[in-house]
């Protein structure tokens, strides 16, 4: 399923704009032409939640903590990191809307998270492997 239905919440509660879900789209465009991979509600809702909770934020200038150092430490240890960062500055790219270095850290999390998913059941596919 789409997030049709989350936007439209989130929308309504004024937490997001049509901007930014334009570049949550992008972002999802992204995952697709990229990876092979189709995000929707059942395999990727932490991570969209959390593009649209940082938007949000950005409107509001609420403030979060950082992701705790030990988290970021293992996460730099993984294989998937560098990967992770790569991806992290595409979603960047990509967007109109620029996440804090806060938000960035979240979202490297959750890209991690969702490659280490779809590798895990075969449908993480990369431009150079469908070549």
């Amino acid at each position: 399923m789409d997030f049709t239905e989350r936007f439209d919440l989130y929308k309504e509660g004024g937490m997001i704009n049509d901007s930014d879900i334009e570049d949550i789209l992008k972002v999802i465009d992204l995952f697709k032409n990229e990876y092979g991979v189709v995000l929707e509600e059942e395999n990727a809702a932490p991570f969209i939640a959390h593009l649209c909770a940082a938007y949000g934020r950005l409107v509001t200038h609420e403030e979060v903590d950082e992701v705790p150092e030990a988290v970021m430490e293992e996460l730099r240890s993984l294989d998937s990191y560098a990967e992770s960062l790569e991806i992290l500055e595409k979603v960047m790219n990509a967007t109109e809307n620029p996440l804090n270095e806060t938000e960035q850290g979240y979202a490297l999390l959750h890209i991690n998270n969702l490659i280490a998913q779809f590798k895990e059941t075969g449908e993480w596919h990369t431009a150079s492997q469908a070549e």
